[in-house]
């Protein structure tokens, strides 16, 4: 008996390191380093469908080189309503930063959209790493 726990804490700890790095597993969504000249924008849009994925999370991480940038996730409406010139209710936006780390479930089927947005007056570098993580529907 005592051979099998260490096996079994062994898988445990393998599949938990999987959890904890976005890039182990996943869609990528956001995945380079890319520049953002002042007042300019960069947006990237991924479509979610719960009838086949479930359990799906967003995750990732960016860092911003030589300044701040503001970024925001939302839906398609909340996006629509932005480019309007409105103010939109949205997902998650970690405010004007020099970098985060996040975990956003995703509860339903819409197409989605990822702004970074630099206000600042000099160009800065963006290193983005953000991943759709879910488990499919089982097939009947």
């Amino acid at each position: 008996m005592n051979k099998i726990i260490p096996v079994l804490c062994l898988i445990f700890t393998i599949v938990a390191c999987g959890d904890d790095n976005p890039a182990d597993s996943g869609q990528p969504v956001v995945n380079r380093t890319f520049n953002l000249s002042s007042g300019s924008i960069e947006d990237v849009s991924f479509t979610v469908d719960t009838d086949i994925q479930q359990n799906v999370i967003l995750q990732g991480e960016f860092s911003v080189d030589n300044g701040r940038i503001q970024m925001a996730v939302m839906t398609e409406s909340q996006y629509q309503t932005w480019i309007e010139g409105g103010t939109p209710t949205v997902l998650y936006s970690p405010g004007e930063t020099s970098g985060e780390t996040f975990r956003l479930p995703i509860y339903d089927s819409d197409t989605y959209y990822i702004i970074f947005r630099n206000t600042g007056a000099d160009t800065v570098t963006v290193n983005a790493e953000i991943f759709l993580l879910s488990t499919a529907e089982p097939e009947v």
